[in-house]
């Protein structure tokens, strides 16, 4: 009987919908935590992986001999080494685009709670103490009045584009690859450098995957060119930013705050930034919608039906051979 681990705790929260859409000859099981030791007595004879943030290299993979098909359960595929998987000839499929609209919505919920004070605002009223005079300034005032710069233009950054049309602000993007005139037509971008980028947006917000390049992309020197009180957004990977420098960059009032869906080490389970109110963290919901999460449930077991099957799986990740 062919064994399917879901290797990240919380999906055991979606082991009710797994179950249906496999068969019965199909034997499921999930980690309840993120420990080396459950992960090696569960994966030892399990035949496919369905995973989200454990990295899966070779030490993992030497812990889960039988495996020859990891599916990403979202649009991610960051934790995979490309080298051991190949090196193991095990298949690696990910689902692009799945959570675009759900991650969209939640930076431009950052970005209003920044822009709108919400969280000092919220602090105050839940003291019974309504003090709009003592309000901080934004330097901004409305998105209206922002140029919000994208870095990374893909399915999720052109989500973002789509919605920030309907509030006015100027919307410029950098990237590795310049979008089609029609592209920048339709959503009305500007395509600039990232030091250009930089230098201009109120708001910056990134839509990148994590990889050896884009690895603390946004450092002391990138955080440096922003306007002084800016706001810098991430709902990508929290390696993208240099935490480090971003501390310093908001401690020394020369950024107005950040609003962060993602940190750098997410499993340590503990907020970096605690101590700075002018940061607001969430746990990692932009893509965790209900909607979101139905389709990764739905498109993820199909495509472990498909490899049970001997069929061919779909959206593999770049790189493997």
């Amino acid at each position: 009987m062919p064994k399917v681990l879901l290797v990240d705790p919380f999906l055991a929260n979606e082991l009710e919908h797994f179950r249906p859409l496999l068969s019965e000859d199909v034997a499921l099981a999930v980690c309840t935590t993120y420990e080396d030791a459950e992960f090696a007595q569960l994966a030892v004879d399990a035949d496919v992986l369905v995973n989200t943030l454990r990295s899966i290299d070779a030490a993992a993979l030497a812990m889960a001999p039988r495996a020859r098909f990891i599916q990403q359960f979202g649009a991610g595929h960051d934790p995979i080494n490309v080298a051991a998987v190949n090196a193991r000839n095990v298949l690696v499929a990910f689902n692009p685009g799945v959570n675009a609209a759900g991650v969209a919505e939640h930076t431009l919920l950052l970005m209003l709670a920044l822009v709108k004070n919400l969280a000092w605002s919220e602090h105050w009223a839940q003291q019974g103490q309504f003090m709009l005079d003592e309000m901080p300034a934004s330097g901004i005032g409305d998105l209206a009045d922002a140029t919000v710069g994208l870095v990374g233009l893909g399915a999720i950054g052109q989500a973002v584009a789509e919605r920030l049309r309907s509030f006015g602000a100027k919307v410029v993007y950098a990237g590795r690859t310049r979008q089609t005139p029609d592209v920048e037509e339709r959503l009305d971008v500007s395509w600039l450098p990232l030091p250009d980028l930089l230098g201009t947006s109120h708001i910056v917000s990134l839509h990148l995957p994590l990889t050896a390049e884009t690895h603390h992309l946004i450092g002391e020197p990138e955080l440096a060119m922003m306007p002084r009180g800016s706001f810098l957004i991430n709902t990508a990977r929290g390696g993208l930013v240099d935490e480090v420098a971003l501390r310093r960059a908001i401690a020394s009032g020369h950024l107005g705050g950040a609003g962060l869906d993602v940190i750098d080490d997410e499993l340590a389970g503990r907020n970096p930034f605690v101590d700075l109110p002018q940061v607001l963290v969430t746990l990692h919901l932009g893509g965790a919608s209900h909607g979101s999460t139905t389709r990764m449930v739905e498109r993820s077991a199909a495509n472990v039906r498909r490899f049970l099957a001997g069929e061919t799986v779909r959206d593999l990740i770049p790189g493997l051979m």
